[in-house]
């Protein structure tokens, strides 16, 4: 099966990981920064060149991670776990697990970011100081991750959601109000605005320049922008409206079991067909032996569905995801996401309390975003 991001390892309990996206925006600054190389340096090379400008471009990235490492290592002191890290098309993104629950910290974790970028910029510029007259290629790499941090730095300090300034506004909004949600109102309204200005910005390339494909990126780069920020406020009034909300307030009591011993054909026609149950609890009285979902049968011919119990091909207990009755429903949602699972199962030690679908969960929470208080979060 096609995966869209390879994960690299873990720092610190973070997972690093690659989405594909990130291959074109490498490709791309490798063929920039090789034509800038030969164009500034045309005694180089063309080895020269490329290996110079490979290594500078994996150095960016390294950069990015350190960018992100920067927000994360501040989250966790704040007692915010940090799930991952993934270098895609735009950069880069750190997945914390929650919302900051103060502004001071907000504010700390958004401008760690733009910190580290800047201490890199002044590390690399006297890096390359350092090696002029020592080696041309080195020092030429470090001045351009010396301007690039720089520029990485700066534009995320833009006061538009999702950028790291975006995110300092919204602590300093909050700061004063004292309402997170009008901060992230008025961060959003940020994002949207640089995101419009960069349309314009794109277009004028474009039109006055004959730019095109620079139009185009900036474009993308709006587009990435607008995009985020719609999500980001989204997010902000999920997580605002489930605060509080635990996993045995949206579990349905009554979780669908069948007995170990049941063939599958029988569970398909009386429970699966019959019933519309996509999934059950193997159970042995009142004991859970794992999870039969269909995905799990379809890898059985339907001729051995006879011969075939629902407990040789379920998911044994040992391997069943499942939660607590006190999992925040944040926690829940996150799960189901992160390990694509349709349903979990609320335990309470061996017995089961409860069973929460995706569908099921989706929708109590779009009910309860149309039930927020008008004006709110929108």
């Amino acid at each position: 099966m096609f995966r869209s991001v390879l994960v690299l390892g873990e720092i610190r309990g973070i997972r690093m990981q690659i989405h594909v996206s990130w291959l074109i925006i490498f490709a791309l600054l490798l063929l920039v920064l090789g034509a800038s190389f030969q164009h500034q340096y045309p005694d180089w090379s063309a080895a020269t060149v490329m290996v110079t400008a490979a290594l500078t471009v994996l150095v960016f990235f390294a950069s990015i991670v350190a960018h992100e490492l920067g927000h994360s290592l501040v989250a966790i002191r704040k007692g915010i776990p940090v799930r991952s890290i993934t270098l895609f098309l735009f950069g880069g993104l750190a997945q914390l697990s929650r919302e900051s629950r103060t502004a001071d910290d907000e504010f700390w974790i958004a401008i760690a970011g733009p910190l580290t970028s800047f201490a890199l910029a002044a590390i690399f510029h006297l890096l390359a100081l350092a090696l002029t007259g020592v080696s041309e290629p080195a020092a030429a790499a470090a001045a351009w991750l010396a301007l690039i941090n720089f520029v990485v730095a700066v534009f995320n300090l833009v006061p538009g959601f999702p950028l790291d300034g975006g995110r300092v506004f919204r602590a300093l909004v909050w700061k004063v109000t004292g309402d997170a949600e009008r901060g992230m109102r008025a961060a959003v309204a940020g994002g949207k605005t640089v995101a419009y200005l960069l349309v314009a910005l794109g277009l004028w390339t474009m039109l006055a320049h004959g730019n095109v494909l620079g139009g185009i990126w900036i474009m993308l780069i709006a587009w990435f922008l607008l995009a985020n920020a719609e999500a980001g406020q989204q997010g902000f009034n999920m997580q605002h409206r489930l605060a509080g909300v635990l996993a045995r307030d949206l579990a349905e009591r009554a979780a669908p079991t069948v007995a170990a011993g049941t063939s599958v054909a029988d569970w398909v026609e009386h429970d699966a067909l019959g019933q519309g149950v996509r999934a059950a609890l193997v159970c042995q009285g009142d004991r859970v032996l794992g999870l039969v979902t269909l995905s799990d049968i379809r890898s059985r011919g339907r001729k051995q569905w006879t011969l075939t119990t629902v407990d040789q091909c379920m998911t044994s207990r040992d391997a069943l995801v499942s939660v607590g009755p006190e999992t925040p429903a944040l926690e829940v949602l996150q799960l189901l996401s992160e390990k694509n699972l349709n349903q979990v199962p609320v335990m309470e030690g061996e017995r089961p309390r409860g069973w929460i679908d995706r569908e099921r969960l989706l929708r109590l929470i779009n009910l309860r975003m149309e039930l927020a208080e008008p004006g709110k979060g929108s």
